[in-house]
């Protein structure tokens, strides 16, 4: 049994060492964004690093990788906050609240450009 609760580490970095998808944050399982946040940390990281290497420095510098972590802290801040919010949202009983949740759906289904931004947000675009 695993618990589903936020957690994200305080540092992703260390000299030579990162912490990357559900090591460096595990969010609930919902719509698969923990797996696509994992996704996006190997993608920046490697480009990061390839960089770096091309320029011939130290892959392995704290200062280098903390660059790295600065570079993926808010994508992962405002998807675990999106996720953590939804997860709240739709599992609480309240009635107020169940009927601003088919608000927000039906707004975001009468408003195609707002969909497309939340789609987009979702997939780290």
């Amino acid at each position: 049994m695993f618990p589903l609760e936020v957690t994200i580490v305080k540092k992703y970095v260390a000299p030579r060492l990162v912490l990357i998808g559900d090591a460096a944050h595990a969010i609930h399982p919902v719509a698969g964004q923990g797996f696509n946040l994992g996704l996006r940390d190997v993608d920046v990281l490697s480009r990061h690093l390839k960089e770096a290497q091309n320029l011939g420095l130290d892959i392995g510098s704290l200062t280098l990788l903390e660059n790295y972590e600065k570079k993926r802290r808010k994508d992962v801040l405002s998807m675990t906050g999106m996720c953590d919010g939804l997860v709240r949202l739709f599992s609480n009983d309240s009635k107020s609240l169940g009927h601003l949740r088919r608000a927000g759906m039906d707004l975001t289904n009468r408003l195609p450009g707002l969909k497309k931004v939340l789609t987009r947000h979702a997939m780290g675009l």
